[in-house]
């Protein structure tokens, strides 16, 4: 069962689950809302998918319980970070897409960006999955060092996103100066010291991620508890971690199961 916490910022909602399946249902069925929702308005659906071992039970989910729930033929499907690592490495976040959800549905697999690895270095990839982001999600001619005006267009309908034990986000990291990046939607991240698998990644940019229609937090395990006490307390010491940081001109849907809930925040 759904519990929804009352949460001072109008733009967050906070709800806690007893465990990680319930919270896997409940971000399958947001996604399926969100998505047929963007398909009657705009004929098409966009999504950033996550990493991690937290979102696995979401996309096994859309691959069967909610399987003709959706149009596959609308989604395009690109990924909110990715480690520098081949695509069939058991550390790829696109092989976990691909294994739990992408194989197991009819998605046109041009309809799927993931982002190149096969190239000489970070760099030249984050580069490349700038380029294309901006020319898939709807700012095509736009180098990837990019001098453009920003303006208020959307990026995807859905960034689905975790949260890690030091507060980080996607691959972004506590103190990284990715972190002051407003104009690049995609940056390369050195290799992390303290977060397994410690192996150069890509991510995308708050920049990037502030123009979701929908952020979808999705946060499991105690050892996040802490963490996400200060991050749903606010203030200062909230703005330490990269996922307080993020602040999309829609909403943001906090999903957290009851082992990384902070005392006094469940309403169980």
């Amino acid at each position: 069962m759904i519990q929804t916490d009352s949460d001072p910022n109008p733009r967050r909602a906070v709800r806690a689950f007893p465990d990680l399946q319930a919270l896997s249902q409940a971000a399958a069925e947001e996604i399926v809302l969100v998505a047929n929702a963007s398909v009657a308005e705009r004929g098409v659906f966009s999504i950033a998918l996550a990493g991690g071992n937290t979102p696995r039970g979401t996309y096994e989910l859309l691959a069967t319980r909610h399987r003709d729930d959706l149009d596959w033929s609308r989604p395009i499907v690109v990924f909110g970070d990715e480690r520098f690592v081949p695509p069939d490495d058991p550390r790829s976040n696109y092989r976990m897409a691909r294994e739990a959800l992408l194989d197991r549905v009819p998605i046109p697999p041009e309809r799927v960006y993931p982002v190149a690895t096969d190239v000489p270095s970070v760099h030249e990839a984050a580069d490349r999955y700038d380029r294309v982001l901006r020319e898939t999600l709807g700012e095509p001619g736009v180098a990837a060092a990019g001098t453009h005006s920003h303006s208020a267009s959307a990026t995807v309908d859905v960034a689905l996103l975790g949260v890690g034990p030091d507060g980080h986000t996607a691959s972004l990291f506590p103190g990284a100066p990715t972190l002051r990046e407003r104009t690049r939607w995609a940056v390369s991240v050195n290799a992390p010291s303290h977060i397994q698998p410690a192996v150069p990644r890509i991510s995308t940019t708050l920049e990037f991620l502030d123009r979701a229609r929908v952020v979808i937090f999705l946060v499991a395990g105690a050892d996040k508890r802490v963490v996400i006490g200060e991050i749903l307390g606010g203030g200062e010491a909230a703005r330490r971690y990269p996922a307080a940081l993020v602040a999309p001109r829609g909403r943001a849907i906090w999903m957290i199961d009851q082992s990384a809930m902070p005392d006094g925040r469940s309403n169980a």
